[in-house]
């Protein structure tokens, strides 16, 4: 005769199951929850002083580099203006900004000082210049002379290519809305330069590595610029690089993940080389937030950059 459960132990069974499903319904949302948190998409703002499709094309081998090196994804956005780009940090809408020495004074209170990153140009170093260049044979021999000229800057947002080169033709007393023919916005150096060669402005802002490397090209294919068709007329103050900033908020672990990725890239890697020619870099180091202070100086002296 079989055995018929009184209704007590019925009920003890049907607790016994209702605290597993419920022990298994909670397992498995912490564990959802746990993976969720470490899925979440890190967002990296970047400042464009070219195009803004050129700097968001440009900057895919570096997040592809990230997520390799974390295990965890990111995504590039490029606002389109300097307004747009500090509501993007200041509304917390990306967890890290690589930008212009003067955009991150800007927005310096809303950084995590203590964990910065600067980039180091290509050749390895952490501050440069801008130059004013024009061709050899233009009759153009020093700043004063671009009176009534055509001068080609760079970006709106570029600190080296126009807020530099701004606060030295103020110095020499030349307003650009008044004293020049006219000027106007270009996009990367080796553009600029090239159009100053081909006669499409008088002179040209650019970065003195850039100059530099087409000086020393000294078998320039056909259609690059003969090393020695344009010469510099004026060069800015030291310029501290480009600097990369989590924002205040971001969670310890994760700015250590990033930038402990970004200090590995090496020169000196031909996979880690491409991902920084297309950024226009030599990598990163660690900065304080004392290295923007000479810059800091500049800034009354050329205002603030046009929207």
């Amino acid at each position: 005769m079989r055995n018929r459960a009184t209704p007590s132990t019925h009920l003890s069974n049907v607790y016994l199951l209702a605290i597993a499903i419920f022990s298994l319904i909670a397992s498995v949302s912490a564990t959802d929850v746990a993976a969720a948190g470490s899925a979440t998409t890190i967002r990296i703002a970047i400042l464009p002083c070219t195009d803004i499709v050129k700097t968001f094309n440009n900057a895919q081998p570096l997040r592809a580099y990230l997520e390799q090196q974390t295990h965890r994804q990111f995504e590039i956005v490029v606002p389109n203006s300097l307004e747009a780009f500090k509501r993007t940090i200041q509304l917390g809408e990306a967890d890290f900004a690589f930008q212009a020495p003067h955009a991150y004074l800007l927005l310096a209170g809303k950084y995590d000082t203590g964990n910065l990153l600067k980039a180091l140009t290509p050749e390895g170093k952490s501050t440069y210049h801008g130059v004013l260049v024009t061709r050899r044979d233009s009759g153009i021999k020093k700043i004063e002379d671009l009176r009534g000229k055509r001068v080609i800057f760079g970006h709106p947002l570029s600190t080296a290519k126009w807020l530099a080169p701004l606060a030295l033709l103020k110095k020499k007393g030349i307003d650009p809305a008044k004293d020049l023919k006219n000027y106007s916005h270009g996009d990367s150096c080796e553009s600029i330069a090239m159009n100053i060669f081909l006669g499409q402005g008088d002179a040209g802002a650019m970065c003195d590595y850039s100059f530099d490397e087409i000086a020393e090209n000294k078998s320039p294919k056909d259609d690059e610029i003969p090393s020695d068709a344009l010469v510099v007329i004026g060069t800015t103050r030291e310029i501290p690089t480009w600097v990369f900033a989590a924002r205040t908020g971001v969670d310890a672990n994760t700015i250590a993940l990033v930038n402990n990725a970004l200090i590995k890239l090496d020169r000196r890697r031909p996979e880690h080389l491409e991902i920084m020619k297309e950024l226009d870099i030599g990598g990163f180091i660690r900065a304080s937030d004392g290295d923007f202070d000479s810059l800091m100086k500049q800034l009354p002296e050329t205002g603030p950059p046009p929207q």
